[in-house]
């Protein structure tokens, strides 16, 4: 395709794109727990997650200082790492390629054990920030939400 993209085509584009991220992360969990067994399978794939999850808000919080921005909870939104389009709409959190993926292999939990991500990157982001997840997509809510809060306040 020339020339410029509509809104809808770039958005189409992410969802894909976040669809084969999502089937990539079942395929490598799958594996990972038929041979290391469950219970550390598991604790690799957690790991992974964590991992993951601290260095995307490091990034976050590096980009945040290098706008003269300090990384607060009101200008976590403005350094994000994901999509502004594709993503489901406003808020973003109503729709999840990855979600999608999951519930279409029936594999939920292995799902769930990716989800940490978005907690890990708060705190990569700012260690002060604590997360209590209130609502989750991958557990019949219609969106996934979130309680944030600086430490002390």
């Amino acid at each position: 395709m020339e020339g410029y993209y509509t809104r809808e085509e770039v958005a189409e584009q992410v969802r894909r794109l976040g669809r084969m991220f999502g089937l990539l992360f079942y395929h490598f969990s799958k594996v990972i727990i038929e041979e290391l067994g469950e219970e550390r399978g598991r604790e690799l794939i957690r790991e992974v997650i964590r991992r993951f999850g601290l260095e995307r808000g490091q990034r976050m919080r590096e980009r945040a200082l290098s706008m003269g921005l300090e990384p607060t909870l009101e200008n976590f939104h403005k350094v994000s790492d994901l999509p502004e389009v594709g993503w489901g709409g406003a808020p973003r959190e109503h729709f999840c390629p990855f979600a999608e993926v999951w519930f279409e292999k029936d594999a939920i939990e292995l799902g769930k054990l990716y989800c940490d991500v978005d907690i890990w990157k708060y705190k990569g982001y700012n260690p002060h920030i604590e997360v209590e997840r209130k609502r989750w997509i991958l557990e019949g809510d219609d969106e996934c939400k979130y309680e944030l809060r600086m430490r002390g306040e």
